[in-house]
């Protein structure tokens, strides 16, 4: 083009809409990756959710699973219970009535003490079995967790043979009293505490550590030992009925301990790392209910 020539109105405003793109790309780009990134940080956290409710849905399963085996052998138990306990009756009367007879000698009547006894343990063995698969209600009621966790040291340690391992127990942080079912959550816990010191029967120096503390919505009871540990092929097992690592066990604490959890909304779990003391550390979880406050649990009844 010439000097003095000027360029056509049409040339013009094709060079004005050029310069005008020019300007405003970079703020389109920037528009673009930012709308990038958030689309990129949409598609992470609807995969972690996508991950979350697969755990949710695997730990949902596996309790649905433990619940079918359960009622399944509460439904067996139901059917055999009769037919044991007529003759375990007939058994018990005859040892007492032996234990009681004046003719008899000591060695007669330490023989008919120990029968009596013996029927005792099957009998307790069978209500634990019966509580598997009846349908209990729970009899919510106010709660402290200090003296929740006391009572159940003192009750585990009834009968022991390690008198001299004394559990410590702790309420860590703020818990107030909560509703829950009294009875059975100190049995929970109890039957955790015999746990750990039977974990540690061969131990020069058993210690056990028993904690409550209260995390979010959740009421969490922390029970570790210094014992040996569970092997981690073990883990998925021992809250089963009956599997028992100890000779003389019935397997059955343990699974108790998670029926009365799932009782309670909540769960029990083996810890996969070692607790602070060297040895098992059991988790066992509830939600929190306040008390003083209506109780959410739908299979639950107050206390008269």
């Amino acid at each position: 083009m010439s000097p003095g020539e000027t360029l056509a109105p049409t040339q013009m405003s094709w060079d004005t809409q050029i310069q005008e793109v020019a300007r405003s790309l970079p703020s389109v780009l920037a528009g673009l990756r930012a709308s990038y990134l958030e689309l990129e940080e949409r598609a992470a956290r609807v995969e972690r959710e996508l991950q979350q409710a697969n755990r949710e849905r695997g730990e949902l399963a596996d309790r649905l699973h433990a619940a079918d085996k359960l009622t399944a052998l509460g439904a067996m138990a139901a059917g055999i219970a009769h037919e044991i306990r007529n003759p375990l009756n007939a058994v018990r009367g005859f040892a007492e009535l032996l234990q009681r007879s004046e003719r008899e000698d000591e060695r007669a009547q330490r023989w008919a003490a120990h029968i009596v006894e013996g029927v005792r343990e099957v009998d307790l063995i069978i209500d634990n079995l019966l509580s598997f698969g009846r349908p209990e209600r729970l009899r919510l009621e106010s709660v402290d967790g200090a003296d929740l966790l006391a009572g159940a040291a003192r009750l585990a340690q009834q009968g022991t043979e390690l008198p001299h391992c004394v559990p410590a127990t702790s309420v860590r942080g703020d818990v107030p009293a909560f509703l829950a079912d009294r009875i059975k959550l100190r049995q929970a816990v109890r039957n955790l505490i015999e746990n750990a010191l039977e974990a540690q029967a061969d131990s020069a120096a058993p210690r056990i550590e028993v904690t409550l503390a209260r995390e979010d919505e959740q009421l969490v009871f922390s029970v570790a030992d210094a014992g040996p540990g569970v092997p981690s092929e073990l883990r998925t097992k021992i809250l089963d009925p009956f599997f028992t690592t100890h000779a003389d066990g019935t397997g059955l604490g343990l699974a108790l301990v998670s029926v009365i959890a799932r009782l309670h909304g909540g769960t029990v779990h083996c810890s996969p790392r070692p607790s602070a003391l060297g040895g098992a550390l059991f988790v066992l979880r509830i939600p929190f209910q306040p008390a003083g406050r209506p109780a959410t649990t739908p299979q639950t009844q107050r206390n008269s």
